[in-house]
């Protein structure tokens, strides 16, 4: 299994990853005549899992767990070396496969890259292949190398398709966020900046608790009002993240934010009955939002986390308020 948190995805094994990778290159080639090469006549996938019609040949590779970066530069320089000697192995197969097509660029997919020491190997490599002679080889063939932010564009919409195969695509993109400590959230509400995000939740959320049955919930509202704290920060880590891997998707989450806080400043200027409802009317409300807009592009922990951390937030930075 490999983890990328930079981009919000886990990979349990091989197959998910080529999956992934295939789904991916349809993508990024579909106007260049991308194909798969399936590995199901008991030859494997002759050192090629898809080539296209510009020289651009994929060889797929996932770790079968999380490596020492020397042990994962040994699996990833051991796979190049076996996979780049099945374009001479299979090379009267691959000729019929390739059809015309010359191979300019090998490109070596892998979720994570962590060695220098592997750009040497295949530079080793690209020498062993010319030296072939194989007329379905480009005279200036090369080797590349390629993880997970060669697919940055084509993440999202993979993922909003829902082209990848269970069960990735039934989890969505998660952003993992660590709960804050409680000196953490002492700190934040410490800085002279945010001492008034303080004031407003403390007030805000006394307008949650009944004054009528004349118990004292002011213990209450301070622990609600470091929830929001909380979740303040969870939901800022989260953004952090998706901001920094894809940028197109998270201005869109921008523009459903001020959609959403215009309303939800609207509906606070109107009296109600019961402010508890209201504030769980507002959730339901940012959720459904969260749900129309990313319904396969977001996991559900981090629909939930951002629906709170919206709400708090607003509560904390005064959008939202009780009458």
């Amino acid at each position: 299994m490999i983890n990328l948190p930079q981009i919000g995805l886990t990979f349990t094994d091989g197959d998910e990853w080529e999956e992934f990778c295939q789904s991916c290159l349809k993508i990024k080639h579909q106007h260049n005549n991308f194909k798969s090469v399936p590995a199901d006549d008991g030859d494997g996938d002759c050192g090629l899992d898809g080539f296209n019609s510009i020289g651009d040949a994929y060889q797929c590779y996932c770790p079968e767990k999380e490596y020492t970066d020397k042990e994962l530069y040994e699996h990833q320089r051991d796979k190049v070396t076996t996979d780049i000697q099945k374009l001479y192995d299979y090379k009267v197969k691959l000729k019929k496969i390739l059809n015309g097509n010359k191979i300019k660029t090998w490109h070596f997919t892998t979720p994570l890259l962590k060695s220098k020491q592997l750009i040497h190997h295949c530079n080793t490599k690209e020498k062993l292949v010319k030296s072939w002679n194989l007329d379905f080889i480009d005279d200036d063939f090369q080797i590349g190398l390629k993880d997970y932010e060669y697919f940055l564009p084509e993440i999202p919409l993979v993922i909003s398709s829902s082209k990848v195969l269970y069960p990735m695509n039934s989890r969505g993109i998660d952003f993992p966020a660590e709960e804050p400590s409680s000196q953490l959230i002492e700190d934040y509400k410490a800085t002279y900046e945010n001492n008034k995000f303080v004031e407003n939740g403390l007030r805000k959320n006394e307008k949650l608790f009944s004054k009528v049955d004349g118990k004292d919930y002011a213990e209450n509202i301070i622990k609600l009002t470091d929830s929001n704290i909380e979740y303040n920060i969870i939901g800022e880590s989260i953004l952090k993240l998706w901001s920094n891997a894809y940028d197109k998707q998270y201005e869109k989450f921008v523009r459903v934010r001020k959609t959403l806080e215009k309303r939800i400043k609207h509906e606070s200027l109107i009296p109600v009955a019961n402010n508890p409802e209201k504030l769980k009317e507002i959730k339901e409300i940012v959720k459904e939002a969260l749900n129309n807009e990313f319904p396969h592009f977001l996991s559900e922990s981090n629909k939930e986390e951002l629906t709170s951390y919206l709400v708090s937030y607003w509560v904390l930075e005064c959008s939202l308020d009780f009458s």
